[in-house]
């Protein structure tokens, strides 16, 4: 993981713990790949369809 991918999983973490929702927060990192996103989530424990 690189060190963009390292602060942006910090920086997102807290904005959960803030309350907001992953899809929105994700949403302000528009250059951010599929993959990258994937590893964001594998990092925070995310799944991708929570039922």
């Amino acid at each position: 993981m690189n060190i963009f991918l390292q602060i942006a999983c910090r920086v997102i973490a807290r904005r959960r713990a803030s309350g907001e929702d992953f899809d929105a927060i994700i949403m302000d990192y528009p250059r951010m790949t599929a993959e990258q996103v994937r590893e964001v989530r594998k990092e925070l424990n995310i799944n991708e369809n929570p039922d």
